[in-house]
């Protein structure tokens, strides 16, 4: 994965490429070596008209035998697109609750709930496989890390609205659905790094908002 592109170059495209080795590589960069297909405003897995159902806001419930069905695959995905795992951990919890035969009223599919034009520009040809969806929506959240330079409120807020909404309010988009669903997503971020720092001898740390690049 590369980083945000300099200059004058749209902020908002995307080019994919498929090398000899049959390796799916994405980038915001253009000009790179092989054919780049160019692709915009991937949309979000809230849909393009999301809506917004109340609901209420018990304290978040880390136990469970579901939330460590896809450990592995997890902790790998957010290994190789470098990104924290309660972060990744959070984003399916609020996506799917771990059941990976979901499916929205939207039709996003799967643990991180992938629309199918997103799911086929992020090359995942089976996106009711755990290892296959994980890893395609890490890679998702990765480029929009890049794209909003690792500000995690626009990031989730890309990630269910589309690049392009935040790109268009210069901000979270002002759709109820949208904001509560980064409130929860950061809910469960949080909870779920307490959780992590609890279980090791790391330093008890404030509230980020920046993921590393």
């Amino acid at each position: 994965m590369l980083p945000s592109a300099i200059g004058a170059q749209p902020r908002n495209n995307y080019y994919r490429y498929t090398d000899d080795q049959g390796t799916l590589h994405i980038t915001n960069v253009r000009n790179r070596p092989g054919v780049w297909k160019l692709w915009h405003s991937l949309p979000g897995s809230g849909g393009d008209q999301a809506r917004y159902e109340p609901r209420p806001r018990p304290p978040v419930d880390l136990s469970g035998e579901r939330l460590h069905r896809y450990d592995s695959i997890i902790r790998a995905a957010a290994l190789r697109y470098q990104l924290p795992e309660p972060f990744v951990r959070a984003v399916i919890h609020t996506e799917s609750n771990y059941d990976p035969h979901a499916v929205s009223y939207a039709g996003a599919m799967g643990l991180m709930q992938l629309m199918p034009s997103a799911a086929t520009f992020l090359g995942v040809t089976k996106p009711f496989d755990p290892y296959q969806n994980v890893h395609g929506g890490t890679r998702y959240l990765r480029l929009l890390a890049n794209k909003f330079n690792g500000d995690m409120v626009l990031v989730l807020a890309g990630y269910h609205a589309g690049a392009g909404a935040v790109r268009k309010y210069k901000g979270v988009p002002p759709y109820e659905s949208t904001r509560a669903y980064v409130r929860a997503v950061l809910r469960r971020y949080y909870a779920y790094e307490r959780q992590a720092q609890l279980g090791s001898a790391a330093a008890r740390r404030g509230p980020a908002r920046h993921i590393a690049g």
